[in-house]
């Protein structure tokens, strides 16, 4: 033990990239040193191994050699950590299984069952009406070297998420995932499970790009996946999250990859498959698998009026499925009505927990109709958007623009971390979804060169989900954050303070990705001390046009109107125009031109800003 010791030191092992990234260690934000993200104790070795990546290595050697049984998990050392041990004889030069390995059987028969022949990344695109997945999520998954081509529901899937419970929504949710106050842990799982939560349920579009690693490279990401059963680690919705730890796994297959020192402050999925499609020859290009409602728009409008309306009525057991008026249709049209009336009550059963038994029966029966004719589906499958993930523009977004407001030309600047909003380009996002984090103005007037917070968006979340005859979601906004009431220079001799608000509601919306009409209702309550007597209780509503006139140009008009119901006397209304317009690169032209009225007076306001994207 002694000489091994000795000999790791020698070679600096305990520095090593791939130690480091076995350990899970990071540099301190503040000091010399690293600790570790893992929180279980179990996982060291030695007394102070999450600070001392040396003393854990000398501890693991010791324990190899030792034969230590490692409590919590019932087996010896080189049964457990099969990762650590196989680098140690790798790298101190000693054959396989010199320190130990050759009777776990436990860990035989689980690699085994895998098989692992290639893993991927598969990314859900974003849900706004979940907290932990408005950003989209990141998982891997893997594919048996046993199972035939085209079979990857049949693979498994390695997912890091939250320990929360299934009861956990809400603001307490959101608050604990952003505050630390769940572990992280990472599951594996049967692949198809992941696609019905995420494709069948929740209605999300799965994007999965094949990670082009070698053999050793794999091997090293799945012994350590046996290494981090039953392993805690600290769980941040902004940081240390889904993807954060999923590159941390990857640095294990691959230690060069040094990605996790480019997310410090906070790790968006879509940034983080960004930042991997950069490394050369990592990421084959993806592949697309529609979601149910996705699917079920699009072969629904593929029929005719008639034959649309008609796969509604046997959806709902309005028409019998023998016999008129089904009959009467061509094979091939009949086949396209069952399939679609079929896809759209196994959407209902899968969305509505408390769907009827007959529901289910009645879906069997439609598939059974479905199955006595011979021609195949008539339908086209649904294309991939043009832009995948990996290529949309990146969420951290700096502006800079001219702004004219009440006679006054001043200067503007906006820095938004995250993430995107509906006049971005919205190639690689969800259609009509908008989420602005920590959305920060700032305003400097040339005549008094004063520098000042115009706003802040803390939370900003827009989702619009167009209504038809199939579906009827309801949309809504919600934001929150500083802002200056009534608004910046506006209005003459009337005090614009600084102050907290909070704002939204519920709404419609019609139309596709091309042009979509909307209507919210609003609630708000504005705390300034410009107001009387300090506070604004508002009610209204809004309503705009979201017309996208060419990829990149996309032009929002929209009127709203909130009067004060308790507080303050007055009410707010506004009328504004927003238009951007692709440049070169990552660059983008937006101008703005709106209305805004109080009680106290009314005045316009244009801007016009240059966009730029990091």
């Amino acid at each position: 033990m002694a000489t091994l010791q000795a000999r790791a030191a020698e070679r600096d092992l305990a520095a090593s990239p791939q130690w480091r990234a076995l350990g899970h260690y990071e540099k301190n934000w503040l000091g010399a040193g690293v600790h570790s993200t893992v929180a279980s104790e179990s996982f060291f070795l030695a007394a102070d191994g999450r600070r001392d990546p040396a003393a854990e290595l000398d501890a693991t050697l010791a324990a190899l050699v030792a034969n230590r049984r490692i409590e919590g998990r019932d087996k010896p050392a080189a049964c457990v950590f099969v990762a650590r041990r196989k680098f140690l004889e790798r790298r101190l030069g000693l054959a396989p299984q010199t320190l130990g390995g050759a009777d776990c059987y436990e860990y035989r028969q689980w690699r085994a069952a895998l098989s692992p022949k290639r893993i991927s990344l598969i990314f859900p695109t974003a849900f706004p009406n979940s907290p932990s997945s408005m950003f989209g999520h990141t998982l891997l998954r893997i594919d048996s070297s046993r199972a035939a081509r085209r079979t990857e529901l049949l693979a498994y899937a390695v997912n890091f998420a939250a320990a929360a419970g299934d009861d956990a929504q809400g603001l307490g949710f959101a608050w604990n995932g952003l505050t630390g106050g769940y572990p992280g842990v990472f599951g594996l799982f049967p692949y198809y499970e992941k696609v019905k939560q995420y494709a069948w349920i929740e209605h999300r579009d799965v994007w999965s790009y094949p990670l082009q690693l070698g053999d050793d490279e794999r091997d090293r990401l799945v012994d350590h996946l046996w290494e981090m059963d039953g392993v805690r680690f600290d769980y941040y919705f902004l940081t240390k999250n889904c993807s954060y730890q999923l590159l941390s796994l990857l640095e294990v297959a691959r230690p060069s990859l040094d990605l996790t020192e480019e997310f410090d402050w906070y790790a968006i999925p879509a940034d983080t498959i960004r930042a991997l499609a950069d490394v050369p020859e990592l990421m084959a290009a993806p592949d697309y698998r529609p979601s149910l409602e996705t699917t079920i728009r699009w072969e629904a409008g593929q029929l005719n009026p008639p034959d649309r309306e008609l796969a509604l009525d046997v959806a709902a057991a309005r028409v019998p499925l023998e016999g008129e008026p089904l009959s009467e249709l061509a094979p091939e049209v009949r086949a396209g009505v069952l399939e679609v009336a079929h896809d759209y009550l196994y959407y209902r059963l899968q969305s509505d927990a408390e769907a009827a038994e007959a529901d289910s029966d009645h879906a069997e029966a439609i598939l059974l109709a479905r199955s006595q004719i011979r021609q195949p589906s008539p339908f086209t499958p649904v294309p991939a958007p043009r832009t995948p993930p990996d290529r949309g523009h990146e969420s951290l977004r700096m502006a800079a623009a001219a702004v004219y407001e009440g006679e006054d030309l001043s200067f503007g600047l906006r820095i938004r971390p995250a993430y995107h909003d509906l006049l971005d380009d919205p190639g690689g996002y969800t259609a009509g979804a908008e989420i602005n984090f920590l959305d920060l103005g700032l305003r400097a007037d040339p005549a008094d060169s004063e520098l000042r917070i115009d706003d802040l968006q803390i939370l900003n979340i827009i989702s619009l989900s167009p209504r038809d005859d199939l579906f009827k979601p309801v949309s809504f906004q919600i934001d929150t954050g500083l802002r200056r009431r009534p608004s910046s220079v506006v209005f003459d001799d009337v005090p614009n303070n600084l102050g907290y608000y909070l704002q939204g509601g519920p709404g419609l919306a019609w139309g596709g990705d091309d042009l979509l009409g909307y209507v919210f209702g609003l609630a708000s309550v504005d705390a300034n001390s410009a107001l009387s007597p300090g506070y604004a209780l508002g009610a209204g509503g809004s309503a705009g046009v979201l017309a996208r006139q060419a990829p990149g140009y996309q032009l929002k008009l929209e009127v709203g109107a909130l009067e004060y119901v308790a507080g303050d006397d007055g009410h707010y209304r506004w009328a504004r125009g927003i238009q951007q317009m692709p440049l070169v690169g990552d660059l983008a032209l937006r101008a703005e031109l709106g209305w805004e009225g109080t009680a106290v007076d009314a005045g316009l306001r244009g801007v016009l800003g240059l966009q730029a994207y990091f």
